[in-house]
């Protein structure tokens, strides 16, 4: 792929149905109020980036399995769209949706519609998103190419994960798969979605609209493969799941080949369209939270945003605030995972957060705190809410790991209990 203007990222959310509701919408969630995975009906008077482009005449289509991810039919995210597709409709999961099956689906459509005055494609590549899944060619590719490599005495899933977690991750690991293959079939997938999306967009060059056609790549989280004692999941508001890549693409208005390291957002991408589009938001979509990044770009404007305040509430209850050096997590619940109700990190220096800093400098956590308590308390009472995250996390997870738990079981059996 070429010509990507690249920016660096970092979102309000790790966890999908929250991410893509302030992605299509450029709301945050204290305005939105989805914080987790619950089977909640999002709210009619949220109007998606699709129905705007809708009434603006824009052939609208998605191939896509978000409207039934969270276990229950959500058709909010099927409003707008004039077509939508989901491979994965008549399974008993969504989870085996490759990114084969998406192109299979969106190809035809694209070069149905090319020639359409304007048109609008919304593609949901899911992956690099357990269970990795990769085709033969690319396990193989995996297998030998990547760069993970077995540790010594590693130990095994049972004794790393915390239910109901485990549950879910062992449905799916049939074969007893180690740490570090699945590891590797994770990095196989990332070469596997970045094969199709190149597919995609060599079909975009054929049919001759490349130089038309913006093109918006980002995900909606990322995962953690072991990192802070997290498998194979994205919860912990740590950069292995709260930084993830921004690439567009739109020769006619962006230069090429540029990078712009400031912070950004997922609810930047709707007024960013909005403007390259030259549509004005409408009253019925205000108020939005997010910035166009054309200025950013073309400008190299520096004061876009100096920070951004995360939050989760699916397994974890906590908050996050960075800036372009600190991070500050901020647990308000007990940690799962035995980490302290603060963390400090130097992003700089530490990039990883690998060491919690904050006994060394207090006074940038207390700032930092300051800062986002403020920022939080400005939110609710501009949009006249409770916390999204007074409701609570969707599910809490067990404290002891699978392994742990059972030898306290054996242990009070042993005791007649």
């Amino acid at each position: 792929m070429d010509c990507f203007f690249n920016v660096y990222y970092s979102h309000l959310y790790n966890v999908t149905q929250s991410s893509f509701t302030t992605i299509l919408t450029g709301k945050n969630p204290y305005q939105h109020g989805i914080v987790n995975m619950k089977p909640i009906k999002i709210p009619q008077r949220l109007i998606p980036l699709p129905v705007i482009l809708q009434r603006k005449g824009y052939k609208t289509a998605a191939v896509d399995c978000n409207y039934r991810i969270t276990g229950k039919s959500n058709p909010w995210f099927k409003r707008g769209f004039d077509t939508y597709l989901d491979p994965s409709e008549n399974r008993s999961t969504h989870l085996n949706l490759s990114a084969k099956e998406i192109n299979q689906n969106a190809i035809p459509w694209l070069k149905k519609h090319a020639q359409e005055p304007d048109f609008f494609l919304f593609l949901h590549y899911w992956d690099p998103h357990y269970p990795y899944q990769p085709e033969k060619k690319f396990a193989n590719w995996s297998s030998e190419q990547s760069p993970v490599r077995a540790q010594s005495n590693e130990p095994s899933l049972k004794a790393c994960l915390r239910e109901p977690l485990w549950s879910f991750i062992s449905k799916y690991n049939q074969g007893q798969k180690s740490i570090t293959q699945i590891q590797k079939d994770y990095d196989g997938t990332v070469k596997q979605v970045d094969h199709y999306i190149g597919e995609l967009i060599e079909e975009i060059k054929q049919l001759g609209i490349y130089e038309d056609t913006m093109i918006i790549l980002t995900s909606d989280h990322g995962e953690s493969l072991g990192e802070h004692k997290i498998f194979f999941d994205h919860h912990g508001l740590y950069e292995s799941t709260l930084h993830v890549p921004l690439m567009i693409t739109y020769p006619q208005k962006l230069p090429s080949d540029k990078r712009v390291t400031k912070l950004v957002q997922h609810a930047d991408i709707v007024p960013t369209i909005m403007e390259m589009a030259e549509i004005p938001i409408p009253r019925g979509m205000d108020p939005i939270d997010g910035t166009s990044l054309l200025s950013l770009t073309l400008a190299n404007k520096q004061n876009h945003r100096s920070f951004v305040v995360s939050c989760e509430a699916n397994w974890q209850c906590k908050r996050s605030i960075r800036n372009q050096q600190w991070k500050l997590i901020q647990s308000l619940e007990r940690d799962v995972y035995g980490n302290p109700k603060f963390e400090l990190y130097n992003l700089i220096q530490d990039p990883c957060e690998t060491k919690n800093v904050i006994s060394q400098h207090p006074h940038v956590a207390r700032r930092l705190q300051h800062q986002m308590k403020k920022w939080v308390a400005q939110m609710l009472r501009k949009y006249r809410r409770p916390d999204p995250l007074s409701k609570g996390v969707k599910v809490k997870m067990n404290r002891l790991t699978v392994a742990e738990e059972e030898k306290v079981k054996k242990r009070l059996s042993e005791l007649g209990y």
